[in-house]
């Protein structure tokens, strides 16, 4: 029988397929659920979010309103309500489940409420996805480097308060990847997450108004993350988890070969339930002794750019016409 254990941020994997930060993942239930997966991301936790509890608390109370400290207090107390419950939910998954669990972070500064992010590692959690993303939308207010060490910034300080591995989930527009991936390891990043599927975007030309896109990814966005895994894998020395496109044991195949250490999944687990990941266990184990590969190892990085015969193909971004003449 095939062996399918990996490792990802130091971290013992019985299989490489991780279910990523979801609605999927925002519950006990839904954790316990996801217990064939080799890893559970936990659904991330907003810096939004602990202001939104901010908020809704003080709401509930106009007096709040009229007192500078007493407004101070239920803001407070809002933010650790909120990282309360996550602390509880780490607990419960651990208690529940033997998979490795991982806290998930949506933040977008590096201001105090990264130290947090040590009470995560108390409550249990095996290691912690940054979920970072800054909207680079005006030029005047932010440069691009600066936009870029926001990112650094925020590593660099959750990574003085917690000794566990820290992986960063991107996004692809950066105007230099590798050297983003380069930057990033030198302020202590364990490991990449590639792609970040973001909020889509899309206007309602009946209703005149922005409206959202199709929320679940497609098999065909598998193509981004599958060549910037391959290219990255043989640049960084980092851990990578390819994310985005993953539907079927032949995706996260190619996300292996491609170098990936293990491969994130999402939107086909709402479209066929958490049982699918058995399924795709399955397929990648029946590939495997087809192929007479007895564990990931042997095959993991096979086809990355560095050992690619032709490593312009990787590359390549545009459709040629052929010259060639014809007879």
């Amino acid at each position: 029988m095939a062996d399918l254990s990996t490792k990802y941020l130091g971290l013992d994997l019985p299989n490489p397929i991780i279910v990523s930060s979801s609605g999927l993942t925002n519950t006990l239930d839904g954790v316990v659920k996801c217990a064939g997966a080799g890893a559970v991301v936990l659904k991330s936790i907003f810096e939004e979010q602990i202001l939104a509890e901010s908020a809704r608390l003080a709401d509930s109370s106009g007096a709040t309103y009229w007192h500078t400290e007493a407004a101070d207090y239920i803001r407070d107390y809002g933010r650790e309500n909120a990282v309360d419950y996550y602390e509880d939910l780490i607990r419960g998954a651990k208690s529940e489940t033997s998979i490795p669990v991982i806290a998930s972070v949506h933040c977008v500064s590096a201001g105090r409420w990264t130290e947090f992010a040590s009470r995560f590692e108390a409550a249990g959690a095996d290691a912690l996805e940054l979920n970072v993303y800054i909207f680079p939308a005006d030029p005047l207010r932010q440069t691009a480097r600066e936009n870029e060490q926001a990112y650094l910034d925020v590593v660099r300080a959750v990574k003085k308060h917690v000794g566990l591995p820290v992986a960063v989930k991107l996004g692809s527009s950066f105007s230099s990847l590798p050297e983003m991936a380069l930057k990033l390891m030198t302020v202590g990043v364990d490991g990449l997450v590639l792609f970040n599927r973001f909020y889509p975007f899309d206007l309602d030309i009946e209703k005149m108004k922005v409206s959202p896109g199709a929320p679940l990814s497609t098999p065909a966005e598998i193509s981004t993350s599958l060549r910037w895994v391959s290219i990255l894998s043989g640049l960084t020395t980092c851990d990578i988890a390819a994310s985005t496109g993953v539907h079927d044991g032949a995706a996260v195949v190619k996300q292996l070969l491609a170098g990936a250490d293990a491969v994130e999944v999402c939107s086909v687990l709402y479209q066929k339930g958490v049982d699918h990941v058995a399924t795709m266990v399955s397929e990648v184990g029946d590939w495997m002794s087809r192929h007479g590969h007895a564990s990931v190892a042997d095959f993991r990085g096979k086809m990355r750019q560095e050992m690619s015969s032709n490593p312009a193909a990787h590359e390549r971004v545009q459709f040629m016409k052929s010259t060639t003449p014809r007879g």
